[in-house]
């Protein structure tokens, strides 16, 4: 019996992206929503490293 690893790499890789999109799709929209807010954490957390 032949395995198509193409095949079953696409389903692991398709679902991993799936898991991502619905995990992070919360977030990002509350994100999306608050722009400044985001910005400012960003730049926080850039003085903290540097």
């Amino acid at each position: 019996m032949r395995v198509a690893w193409e095949r079953i790499v696409v389903v692991i890789f398709s679902g991993a992206a799936w898991a991502m999109a619905l995990l992070a799709g919360p977030h990002m929209a509350h994100a999306l929503r608050h722009p400044p807010r985001l910005l400012a954490h960003a730049g926080g957390r850039r003085r903290e490293q540097g």
